[in-house]
């Protein structure tokens, strides 16, 4: 008898992992009566075999077995509460289940199908682990990114690094038309957005940030509605480039007046609070908009300033990050 069952069990075991195809089912939850079956008739007993796995729970616990037979090899078990995937039943009391990468048989008495409901919570968990595991994974792949980009140490490291706009622009003149020179290396260009920074800004100052660098970024002023964009780029190159030894400051939008930009105070505001509150612990936010509005502002026109007001800006900087 023992050799018959075993031969059937092989026999089975072929002619069954064939028909399934995949032997770990993934998102194949289905309802039970949008599925087909198919009658496969093996030495002794039916399977009634089933196109897709339905969910069942365990009731009790129980041996799982080779074949559809008392005597049969146990081939694993089962424990009460857990759940298990139902390929199909035989006309002789059994359902045919998978239980991990294995497939054998249960009598009937210890499992049963799980309900509508209890499908839709199984789909439910099966797709938040799915996107758990895909974020995980992602979030993996960036750290691995950061880490190779964080080993390309530039051979001599700027000592202050100033990213932005024309606003970055015209301070740099001012400082330089007053001060003789501008303590900071800077990054900048008249009228640049986001799409500057990402495609040209950052990588210019990638060469030249290393250890013992201080990084002011201050842009946002020309794109009020891409704050989740800033945050983006600017957060990865901050891990970059914290990593690396630097440390890395973001200065709010600072305040504008009366323009033909479509730039105003409560869009600035909304742009700050937006960027503030996504950016990572690595980069200090230095808020020279309050600054500049509790000191005094003197404006060229509705969004750059005049000399003194950037002089004063100048040294808000410096002084933030230690430099004076």
């Amino acid at each position: 008898m023992k050799k018959r069952n075993k031969k059937t069990a092989k026999i089975l075991a072929a002619v069954l992992a064939a028909a399934l195809g995949v032997c770990v089912p993934e998102t194949t939850l289905q309802a039970a009566e949008t599925q087909t079956s198919v009658q496969i008739q093996m030495p002794g007993f039916v399977v009634e075999q089933f196109s897709a796995p339905r969910l069942m729970n365990v009731t009790k616990n129980a041996v799982v077995r080779t074949l559809p037979d008392h005597n049969a090899e146990k081939l694993t078990s089962v424990t009460a509460g857990n759940t298990v995937w139902g390929w199909g039943q035989t006309n002789t009391g059994w359902y045919f289940v998978q239980v991990g990468s294995q497939i054998g048989y249960v009598r009937y008495e210890a499992a049963a199908y799980a309900t509508q409901d209890q499908i839709a919570a199984a789909q439910a968990q099966a797709a938040a682990a799915a996107q758990q595991a895909a974020a995980a994974q992602a979030q993996a792949a960036q750290q691995a990114q950061i880490a190779a980009a964080a080993a390309n140490q530039p051979s001599v490291a700027a000592g202050i690094v100033f990213i932005g706009d024309s606003r970055m622009v015209t301070l740099k003149d001012a400082v330089e038309r007053n001060l003789g020179s501008c303590a900071a290396a800077v990054v900048a260009k008249n009228g640049s957005r986001h799409e500057w920074l990402h495609d040209t800004g950052i990588p210019q100052a990638d060469k030249i940030i290393g250890k013992g660098s201080r990084v002011i970024i201050n842009m946002g002023v020309n794109d009020l509605s891409d704050a989740d964009k800033y945050a983006k780029d600017v957060n990865y190159w901050a891990a970059v480039w914290s990593a690396r030894g630097a440390q890395i400051y973001y200065a709010s939008v600072n305040p504008v007046w009366a323009n033909s930009y479509g730039m105003t105070e409560e869009r600035v505001k909304l742009f700050n609070d937006r960027l503030k509150g996504q950016l990572i612990p690595q980069i200090i936010w230095l808020d020279s908009h309050d600054y500049l509005m509790g000191v005094g502002v003197h404006a060229s026109d509705g969004v750059h300033y005049k000399d003194d007001t950037n002089l004063v800006l100048y040294q808000y900087y410096l002084s933030m990050i230690g430099a004076i």
